[in-house]
């Protein structure tokens, strides 16, 4: 791991120790310079999670990526660093689906005998800032407000605060997980007809007052005066804008992924492109 070039990437440039105030740094940095993003599914390129593959994408190529990408890599680099880091695995329910399969990557993280819940790979509803890891205590991250919940099952859900109400997030398994546990979840949401990464392009990054998401061709901004939406109006508006609003500007299948996100709107699941 080149925790320099990592830093840099980030834009972060504190010190470096396994303290909570670094670990604190580090996720707020990573969130507001690395957009979370399915783009590669939608060039025709292969996931990979190994350390070396991740680190060449978002590092040295300066993409995002989603939950196992992002989670992945960050876990690694905080294990480079000294801290504790468990591996987790989780079912997303934002989507209001019933029963879902696991399909989501995150860590929990012991500083100086307290766990926290991090995660810097949710999209737009991403953590800001380490989660301390105990049950019905809501806390405050900037315009967001999180809380960690006991379900029946045994596992623990997150949930964020939405309007007057708490809106389930995630739920993590009881138990924690190795890294190659998450192969088989990674391969459904990035191939199967009807995962929601397969079926729609997303792109999020975080700002200091709200975020700013891309749903294929819908722009939102959100801020504390409210939300903003807008449509691409065609291809030639799509390159520029993910460079100047996300940062995005390598890419091995551009003509591919403007192809998926300009389409005509389909009656039923796709089938995934092919792989390069």
């Amino acid at each position: 791991m080149d925790v320099a070039a990592y830093a840099q990437r980030i834009g972060y440039e504190g010190p470096l120790a396994p303290t909570l105030e670094v670990l604190t740094g580090l996720c707020a940095a990573h969130i507001r310079t690395v957009p979370f993003e399915n783009l590669a599914i939608h060039e025709g390129a292969p996931i990979a999670l190994e350390p070396e593959a991740l680190f060449h994408k978002v590092v040295l190529r300066r993409r995002g990526g989603y939950c196992f990408e992002l989670n992945g890599l960050f876990s690694a680099l905080l294990k480079a660093l000294g801290f504790q880091v468990e591996h987790l695995l989780g079912r997303v329910w934002v989507s209001s689906r019933v029963d879902p399969v696991p399909t989501h990557q995150a860590s929990r993280v012991t500083v100086d005998g307290q766990p926290y819940l991090v995660d810097v790979g949710f999209g737009a509803r991403v953590l800001r800032a380490p989660l301390p890891w105990r049950l019905d205590e809501p806390a405050l991250q900037g315009p967001d407000a999180f809380r960690l919940v006991g379900v029946d099952n045994g596992e623990v859900m997150l949930q964020g605060r939405e309007a007057d109400a708490w809106l389930d997030l995630y739920s993590l398994l009881p138990c924690t997980v190795r890294p190659q546990d998450y192969r088989p979840a990674n391969h459904y949401t990035s191939t199967h007809p009807s995962s929601g990464f397969v079926l729609n392009a997303v792109v999020a990054l975080t700002t200091a007052e709200g975020r700013v998401t891309l749903r294929n061709r819908e722009l939102r901004r959100t801020t504390p005066e409210g939300v903003e939406t807008r449509e691409l109006r065609g291809p030639a508006e799509l390159t520029p804008l993910l460079a100047s609003v996300f940062g995005l500007e390598d890419w091995t299948g551009r003509a591919a992924l403007e192809r998926f996100v300009f389409r005509e709107p389909e009656a039923g699941p796709r089938a995934p492109p092919r792989r390069r």
